[in-house]
């Protein structure tokens, strides 16, 4: 029984740390609370022993005390359970400098691992809204997406001052589209598929979700020179073009 709460108190100090780091003081001190009272209580029954010698207290005393005790856990199971959905699948404020658009990169990690920006602009007035986009890579790793030559540096450009950033736009992982083609490489040959790609977008500064869309790669059986592919996969997906990144996110940016 003592192992056990010394690891809960242990992992109620973790997610206390992560809260106060990632910019909710209401969730840490919520996890100091619950790391504390074990001890709190440990200490007051101690103090209280002696006390009571031997008297008995009234049945009405008793069943207010059993109702606040059931009230106050209710209470605690409802707030350390909003603490750990925050804690698992919330995203936390990013702590470090921007210094260039790729920084906002993660801005599309999974539940504990997503951050907002509160160095980045506000999602407000009329556009453009600069918006950092990124897509993931064959390998499954997260890719900026350039925009073409002459587009305006608003739409990821390399260029964007990362502090005029006012939206972020992250890609899933790509599903199957129609089939294309067979790429042939010195080893092997994989199958090209037309990637489907659905597309979330967040406000940087927040992290809130602004809205969701469906990208589709391009329709063209073009075959890359070279390609690194993460463990276990055995086909490729088309990226969209830019083009396309416009025509679906324009809404969100111009408007």
């Amino acid at each position: 029984m003592a192992k056990l709460m010394v690891l809960l108190i242990g992992i109620a100090v973790i997610f206390s740390v992560i809260a106060f780091k990632g910019g909710n003081p209401f969730v840490g001190v919520l996890f100091a609370v619950v790391a504390a009272a074990p001890v709190i209580y440990l200490g007051y029954a101690v103090a209280n022993r002696g006390k009571a010698g031997g008297a008995q207290h009234p049945p009405q005393q008793r069943r207010q005390r059993t109702l606040l005790l059931r009230a106050t856990a209710l209470v605690m199971v409802l707030a350390v359970g909003y603490g750990v959905y925050w804690v698992m699948f919330q995203p936390k404020a990013n702590d470090k400098a921007l210094s260039r658009v790729s920084d906002f990169e993660t801005g599309c990690g999974d539940g504990i691992a997503r951050k907002y920006f509160p160095q980045a602009a506000d999602h407000t007035g009329a556009g453009p809204h600069p918006i950092a986009m990124f897509t993931i890579s064959e390998s499954g790793s997260s890719q900026q997406v350039f925009p073409t030559s002459g587009t305006a540096d608003y739409w990821s450009g390399n260029t964007l001052d990362p502090h005029r950033v006012q939206l972020i736009a992250c890609l899933d992982s790509p599903d199957e589209g129609e089939f294309l083609t067979d790429c042939k490489f010195t080893t092997d040959s994989i199958k090209l598929y037309r990637g489907v790609y659905d597309v979330t977008v967040y406000e940087a500064r927040t992290g809130k979700e602004v809205g969701s869309e469906q990208l589709r790669g391009s329709g063209k059986p073009n075959c890359p020179g070279m390609v690194y592919l993460k463990r276990g996969t055995d086909k490729l997906h088309t990226e969209p073009e830019f083009a396309d990144y416009q025509a679906v996110l324009r809404k969100y940016v111009d408007n």
